[in-house]
């Protein structure tokens, strides 16, 4: 786990960053981090002749400060309360030693246990991690969910008649709103491509499952597998839903350019479409 956790991201990290110097006080890009957390008195004597506190050592792997992984070094002795970087080692056999003794708490576990501010700090890069790769696969699903759903409305459609209406039904909420002149020009196209009527009741449900704001990946699926002519169609079938209303607003602008541009539709082409969409108004 730690090599997954740690070197993965410092073999990435380091075509990125300068490594900086790891040092205590001086900021690093990404590195260890040693530290001392006091766990008990002990009556152990230090070389000043002054009693010694237990502290557990351990070293907080980070990127940029942020913890991805959390190792236990085991007890150690400080002479300064666990407040600087030197300490004394102390073995299993010693440490048995000293408690059956006195000398140490009877009740301390062999190894020391993690606080909840160590686990915390030292795994909260990797929690951070699962929480983004959990939210991008809950995404992808419930965006191959949506697509199957869509299409399960559209019945035994050719597959250039499905990519069409999905891109229409698409361009239909990109304003942020629905019209019925967008809904009857969907229903109009798909009869013309299909022979078919396709129900104002059943295009509402595959809008209901579109984005209204596709990514990049959605806007390159209306043209995928797609030739040049089949490709025209998709975009003239989008601009003529967003001008289906009389009015075609900025956000509806930007979906026909990311259309056009996903599609890799040539200006003049673009041009001749949006007129001979006009014309036939």
């Amino acid at each position: 786990m730690r090599i997954i956790a740690i070197v993965l991201f410092a073999t990435i990290l380091q075509f990125w960053f300068p490594a900086s110097a790891q040092a205590r006080g001086i900021p690093i890009s990404y590195g260890t981090q040693d530290s001392l957390d006091p766990v008990a008195d002990t009556g152990i004597e230090g070389p000043d002749g002054k009693p010694m506190s237990l502290c557990h050592y351990s070293s907080k792997y980070h990127v940029f400060y942020v913890g991805f992984w959390m190792e236990s070094h085991g007890y150690v002795l400080s002479a300064n309360g666990c407040d600087d970087d030197t300490y004394y080692k102390i073995s299993d056999a010693e440490f048995k030693d000293a408690q059956s003794r006195g000398l140490i708490p009877a009740d301390l576990p062999a190894k020391p246990k993690m606080t909840l501010n160590q686990i915390t700090s030292g795994f909260g890069g990797l929690a951070l991690v699962g929480l983004v790769i959990l939210f991008l696969l809950t995404k992808i699903i419930g965006g191959a969910r949506r697509k199957s759903a869509r299409k399960s409305q559209m019945g035994q459609m050719p597959a250039v008649a499905t990519q069409i209406v999905d891109a229409m039904c698409h361009a239909a909420i990109s304003d942020g709103e629905l019209d019925d002149s967008e809904v009857a020009k969907i229903a109009e196209i798909t009869k013309q491509m299909t022979g078919e009527e396709l129900e104002e009741e059943r295009i509402r449900l595959i809008i209901s499952k579109a984005s209204a704001k596709p990514t990049d990946s959605e806007f390159k699926a209306f043209g995928a597998g797609l030739g040049p002519v089949e490709k025209e169609l998709v975009l003239k079938a989008v601009f003529a839903v967003i001008a289906a209303d009389g009015q075609i607003v900025d956000s509806e602008h930007e979906f026909f350019i990311k259309t056009a541009q996903a599609l890799d539709v040539d200006a003049d082409t673009v041009r001749r479409i949006v007129k001979d969409v006009r014309d036939m108004r």
